[in-house]
């Protein structure tokens, strides 16, 4: 659906498929797949948003000394709406350490010594709050 897929199924320089491509859009099958990516990639940039700006608040709050429960808690809210003060509250020390020294070594070992149902548990939570991103 974008101009370097159809110039490698056509094994051709990028350049030279701008012209096919744009006729491929006036057929409803390939515009409306156009239309899917589109509105996909719209919708991942928005979630990275919402974490980058999450990130920089964060960031702007340890340079500046403040203590996240300062802010309002709607504003602070992860991306999958869950409050990440009160997740990390929630978690068990060994992962509040590992998170307070940024270590994933330390992270990794604390999940370790859980069940798979716990530590699946705890990290989908620091993820919906965003105190960890996926991938």
């Amino acid at each position: 659906s974008n101009i370097a897929e159809l110039a490698k199924t056509m094994k051709t320089h990028p350049g030279n498929v701008i012209i096919p491509f744009f006729k491929r859009l006036e057929e409803k099958v390939h515009f409306d797949g156009f239309m899917v990516g589109l509105e996909n990639f719209v919708q991942n940039l928005i979630k990275r948003a919402v974490v980058k700006r999450k990130e920089m608040d964060e960031e702007r709050a340890r340079e500046e000394g403040i203590d996240l429960k300062d802010i309002p808690k709607e504003e602070r809210l992860g991306p999958g709406g869950l409050d990440p003060v009160e997740v990390f509250e929630s978690l068990p020390v060994s992962m509040q350490e590992a998170f307070e020294s940024r270590d994933t070594e330390k992270l990794k070992k604390a999940l370790l010594e859980m069940t798979p149902e716990e530590a699946e548990t705890h990290m989908k939570r620091c993820v919906d709050a965003g105190l960890w991103n996926e991938g």
